[in-house]
């Protein structure tokens, strides 16, 4: 079996079971909150695949094969052995992910048959808190040996399966539909500091203020105020996952109003409310 590489500092590990012999495995998993990023100033040649989830914040992800562009929270990176890479926040930002190291034989087929491309390493996936599950439960942390690590495999190879059987979010490096500003604007709606200006972000779109949440509503799916919301409560799975603070203390440091709008927010969004969902993932990762 291939030794683990050592975790990167301040990350939650993820127990794994290791690798199997023949079909390799899951070598690392984690999850980091405020991390500052991968390859700064030099690009990082990890020797291994990986897949990365962003789960609150967004910044820049660039490759040794020309790729850079703007990512954000729902967005998937996968990373391939060869390939250099850099990716993490801008000064001030914030990035928050959940990322799994692997190998194997089976992605290297999947590699030749093209399923894996390296120049189309980004997918899409929301909800971010139905998929953070999803990514959550790959390893659940029960059993070790072969067995244990070929049923992670199986899980892992399950979820890249559905991110990678659809359209890439582009195929030439560049998120070509989506206009500069968006990217910024979503930033700025994702921070529970600060009351959005809506007047200086339809701004930054050239838009008038209709024109723009039309825009925005046509090209995030939602309403800016909406997103907001959205991505505040999964931020807010984030918090339920890693810290033990009461749940008022967690809606104040998010901007809502009062417990009784988050909890009844966050159950729109995720189907649970927020004190069953901290149960369910603390058990899901005991």
């Amino acid at each position: 079996m291939k030794s683990n590489p050592a975790p990167p500092p301040g990350v939650h590990v993820i127990p794994t079971a290791g690798a199997h012999p023949q079909w390799g495995g899951i070598t690392l998993a984690g999850q980091l909150q405020a991390s500052v990023g991968i390859g700064h100033g030099t690009m990082r040649v990890l020797g291994s695949y990986a897949v990365v989830y962003l789960l609150a914040g967004g910044g820049t992800f660039a490759d040794g094969l020309g790729r850079r562009q703007e990512v954000n929270a729902g967005d998937v990176l996968l990373l391939f052995p060869d390939v250099p890479h850099a990716y993490g926040p801008p000064p001030g930002g914030r990035w928050d992910e959940i990322f799994f190291v692997f190998h194997g034989p089976m992605f290297e087929a999947w590699r030749a048959a093209g399923l894996l491309n390296p120049r189309e390493p980004i997918r899409q996936a929301e909800p971010v808190a139905a998929w953070h599950r999803k990514f959550a439960s790959i390893c659940p942390g029960d059993r070790q040996g072969e067995g244990a690590a070929l049923l992670e495999l199986a899980r892992l190879q399950g979820v890249l399966a559905k991110l990678f059987g659809v359209t890439p979010v582009a195929a030439d490096g560049t998120k070509a539909a989506l206009p500069p500003w968006l990217a910024e604007v979503c930033r700025e709606l994702e921070r529970p500091d600060v009351a959005p200006d809506w007047p200086r972000l339809a701004a930054l779109s050239g838009l008038s203020y209709e024109r723009f949440r039309k825009k925005f509503t046509a090209l995030k799916g939602v309403p800016p105020a909406r997103y907001r919301l959205l991505r505040l409560v999964d931020r807010a799975c984030v918090r339920l996952t890693e810290d033990e603070r009461p749940l008022k203390a967690i809606a104040h440091e998010l901007g809502f109003c009062d417990e009784f709008h988050f909890s009844k927010l966050f159950k729109q969004r995720t189907g649970l409310a927020p004190s069953a969902y901290r149960r369910q993932t603390r058990r899901d990762q005991a």
